[in-house]
Parts: C-alpha cells; sequence; structure tokens
C-alpha cells in the first residue's frame, strides 16, 4: 500500500507541474500574439492558484478541506484542460494539459486501489494504531495482574476482536488432557 501513496503523491505533484507548464506555454503564446495579455495572464494564473491549493487541500486528513481540495483540483483542470483545447493552435499546451489530466486521473487510481486496500486489510500499516489491539493489551495487563481470570481476559479478547471464542473442552476431557505423574 506504501508504494501506491508514494505513486499517488508523485502523480499529484507531475500534475501540477504538467498544469503549470501547459498554463505557461498558453500565456507565452498569448504573449507572442499581444492580445489582452494581462487579462488572459491573470486568468492563468487564477486558475493555476485554484490548482494549487485544491492540491494542497487534497492532502489534508480532514474530510471537509479534503472534499473542497477535489472539488477546486477538478474544476480548475477541466477549466486549463479547455483553454488548452481552445487554443489547440500551441499543440504542446494542448498536450501538456492533457498529459496533466491524465496524471490526476491515474492519481484518483491510485486513490481508489489504496481505498479498496484499507477495506481489505484495515490495519495492515501499523497493528500497533489499533484501538482494538491497544483494548487486548490493556486487558492482558490487568490479567497479569490478577484482577481477573485468564477465561475472562480470553472472552473479553474474543468480544473486542470480535471473533468467536473457542469451543470449551468438557471437564472431563480436560482432566484427560492432563498428563499424569
Amino acid at each position: 500500500m506504501k508504494t501506491f501513496k508514494i505513486t499517488r503523491f508523485v502523480l499529484q505533484i507531475v500534475s501540477l507541474a504538467l498544469f503549470l507548464g501547459s498554463l505557461v506555454i498558453c500565456g507565452i503564446d498569448v504573449a507572442e500574439a499581444n492580445t489582452a495579455f494581462m487579462a488572459a495572464m491573470t486568468a492563468y494564473v487564477g486558475i493555476f492558484a485554484l490548482a494549487s491549493v485544491g492540491v494542497f487541500l487534497m492532502s489534508s486528513s480532514a474530510d471537509t478541506p479534503r472534499r473542497v481540495g477535489h472539488g477546486l483540483a477538478i474544476s480548475s483542470y477541466a477549466i486549463g484542460l479547455t483553454i488548452a483545447l481552445i487554443d489547440i493552435n500551441n499543440a504542446s499546451a494542448a498536450i501538456l494539459m492533457l498529459v496533466a489530466v491524465i496524471a490526476l486521473v491515474f492519481y484518483y487510481f491510485c486513490c481508489l486501489i489504496i481505498k479498496i486496500m484499507q477495506k481489505s486489510f484495515p490495519h495492515a500499516e501499523s497493528p500497533s494504531d489499533d484501538i482494538r489491539i491497544v483494548r487486548v493489551k490493556e486487558w492482558k495487563q490487568i490479567m497479569e495482574e490478577g484482577i481477573i481470570s485468564k477465561e475472562e481476559y480470553e472472552a473479553k479478547r474474543c468480544q473486542i476482536l470480535g471473533i468467536k471464542m473457542p469451543p470449551e473442552k468438557p471437564a472431563e476431557e480436560k482432566a484427560e488432557s492432563k498428563p499424569r505423574a
């Protein structure tokens, strides 16, 4: 899963860099045409600022900023792709923007894979961070201190982990399983 997280981060940065490159090339093209240069550059800088803020917020751990970031990034990339495709005379800008959008799509594909993996293996990253493991360790310490019995600990452990308790052997089998001296 760590590989996908690194790949996702790299795709995020590459996508933003290609997005900036495309807007710079569009800006150079507008400057050469010498038509409404300042208005176009202001629009390009604004679009890039929205994309940058969106990409920054996409990395947030809180849910609301992350959703806002996704919205800003996707909308600014859609606007940037529209500008690049409208100005198709400048094929290099259009190609860079298209590659930036493709990198963003692969970013979301990595996000999907990570989400699926987290549901399949919810605690594969660090079991020590799992609250259930912490609680089981606390109950084990209580058992070791002699406050509760081993049977009570096993019952509580199975309850916390959500697993079935192993069936208990009848008293006769317990007595037979002990080695005789």
